[in-house]
């Protein structure tokens, strides 16, 4: 029986909040496990069950054997999922119950290439599904794209059309920035525009440098608006500040020399 997908975007939080009990369990008396039982394991290809076991193997017994059997199992598990002849929304119900919680007890996972890019290919099957009438997907793609900096060509503009129904427009802009990478055409949509603008005037923070770069892609496009915001500006604005790089970099506006330091 499939679960609406509010369910799933539900359970992303209940999993990783259960990790850190379930974590502090094991730190206290579960039993230990040896590197031969997570390669019985890894025989067996149960993938699911060796990420969840590996966490039991002591840290001293952590080798690079044991690295490398993780990451085998993150990538298989990725990896069947997009095999899988299944519905897409069944797949993300999968995706969302392994590999969140996965990441975050073994976060070298990261930093693994296959890995990473074996997700994004799984995870444009599940942007597929739900665009094609999945509601609430947002916020459990974003959890999921977390590490993925390249996506398969128009699938990070679906992830922000898709975040904008459950979203902040700020919450948007990274993968606004990657689909004006993508395609230039993404400068031509109000939601681009209004995702950079948000962020520049705000705070800054971790957004800012996509919100930066956006705009920088898309200078053509956004260049009336972010005049425009310049010059409504006050004293101090935070706008200021994040957007005279971009600006000074492309105009000689006398706004922007009469504002911009």
């Amino acid at each position: 029986m499939k679960r609406s997908l509010l369910t799933i975007t539900a359970l992303v939080a209940v999993l990783v909040a259960a990790l850190a009990v379930a974590m502090a369990t094991r730190a206290f008396g579960a039993d230990e496990l040896a590197m031969a039982d997570l390669q019985a394991l890894a025989s067996q290809h149960s993938w699911t069950e060796l990420l969840d076991s590996a966490v039991r193997v002591k840290p001293s017994a952590r080798t690079a054997e044991w690295t490398k059997l993780v990451t085998s199992a993150a990538t298989h598990v990725v990896e069947d999922i997009d095999r899988d002849s299944d519905s897409g929304l069944r797949a993300a119900e999968k995706l969302v119950a392994a590999i969140p919680v996965a990441e975050a007890r073994y976060g070298f996972l990261k930093a693994d290439k296959p890995y990473i890019a074996g997700k994004a290919k799984a995870l444009s099957r599940v942007v597929a599904a739900c665009s094609r009438g999945g509601h609430g997907c947002g916020a459990f793609i974003d959890a999921l794209a977390d590490g993925i900096d390249r996506f398969p060509s128009g699938v990070a503009r679906q992830i922000a059309l898709l975040m904008t129904e459950d979203a902040a427009p700020s919450q948007t802009v990274r993968y606004w920035a990657l689909a004006a990478d993508d395609d230039k055409d993404a400068c031509r949509n109000g939601r681009l525009e209004r995702a950079v603008l948000g962020v520049l005037r705000g705070s800054g923070g971790a957004r800012l440098a996509d919100a930066q770069r956006a705009a920088i892609i898309c200078y053509d496009a956004l260049e009336i608006a972010l005049v425009s915001a310049l010059d409504a500006a006050k004293a101090k604005d935070p706008f200021i500040a994040n957007a005279c790089p971009v600006l000074k970099a492309h105009g000689t506006k006398t706004v922007v020399k009469k504002k911009c330091p």
